[in-house]
């Protein structure tokens, strides 16, 4: 039955993958031609790209600047959470169900709503906490939490994070010490994983960027709405890049996403075998 079935089920993908590919081809087309008004396009030319890359109003610049707002909170929330991470592992286990309850209330907060209400507490206060940079870096921080906090916390679970900490112990080093030298380098793809995807979320930012920074600080978003009232061609040229560099994003998580579970996967198969050979042992020496 499935197999008289499978030829529906292969049009079907085909038809809805078309379907979902069609804008980026069409975007990229418009990008390549000069004119895109009928079926057939016309005047094939790069100099859409050329411009961004050369022109008054170049690119790169906006680029970096949103590559740089997008790690430095990522930076920031991963030393924080895999502080909070220790302490809750070593000192505070039954804190851990509260963090997690907590992590995930950002999936509740609408872009525009964390913005205003941040603006409207400490825009007209003066002093630091009034400086625009520092309140999206802190609204970019609240945002990407729940990917942060759930990355970490998948990577933990890969090694057994107590008893490396008490054996490190019991051979002189301090809990501190073991953790950041032993634990954190070893769940290093996981956390680049979670990086990744935590920069590729802030990468395509306009709503939170566009209220708290505005034109003290354009990136690819405000740069793209910008552009994209002059020269419809270049807003597609951009688009691509925009595309091209998430892709390169997914592609990094994707990767190092697989390397995590093959290797969560060898962990509970070596903890597997060791309880059975525990297990066999215990047995033998009942028998004895």
């Amino acid at each position: 039955m499935q197999k008289k079935h499978a030829w529906f089920n292969n049009v079907l993908l085909f038809v809805l993958s078309l379907v979902l590919v069609l804008p980026l081809i069409a975007t990229l087309v418009n990008s390549l031609f000069r004119d895109f008004t009928s079926i057939i396009p016309k005047g094939f030319t790069f100099s859409f790209y050329a411009e961004l890359f050369t022109g008054e109003n170049q690119i790169l610049p906006v680029l970096l600047r949103t590559v740089v707002i997008a790690v430095i909170p990522t930076i920031i929330l991963l030393i924080l959470l895999l502080l909070a991470m220790y302490a809750i592992q070593v000192y505070f286990p039954k804190l851990d169900k509260y963090l997690d309850i907590l992590s995930k209330i950002p999936y509740g907060i609408q872009g525009v709503i964390l913005a205003v209400s941040i603006l409207s507490l400490y825009s007209g206060g003066g002093g630091i906490l009034s400086n625009r940079i520092l309140l999206l870096t802190s609204a970019y921080c609240i945002i990407i939490l729940p990917y942060m906090y759930q990355g970490i916390k998948n990577a933990l679970v890969t090694i057994e994070v107590m008893p490396i900490l008490e054996a490190a112990e019991i051979l002189g080093a301090n809990k501190v010490y073991a953790y950041f030298r032993i634990v954190v380098p070893s769940i290093t793809k996981g956390l680049l994983a979670t990086m990744l995807l935590s920069t590729g979320i802030l990468f395509g930012d306009f709503v939170l960027v566009n209220i708290l920074a505005g034109s003290y600080y354009k990136t690819m978003g405000i740069f793209l709405n910008e552009i994209r009232g002059s020269s419809g061609h270049a807003a597609s040229a951009v688009s691509v890049i925009m595309f091209v560099v998430m892709l390169i994003l997914s592609f990094g998580v994707n990767k190092l996403n697989k390397d995590t579970k093959s290797k969560r996967k060898s962990a509970k198969a070596i903890k597997t075998s060791h309880s059975k050979v525990k297990e066999h042992t215990n047995h033998e020496l009942y028998r004895v």
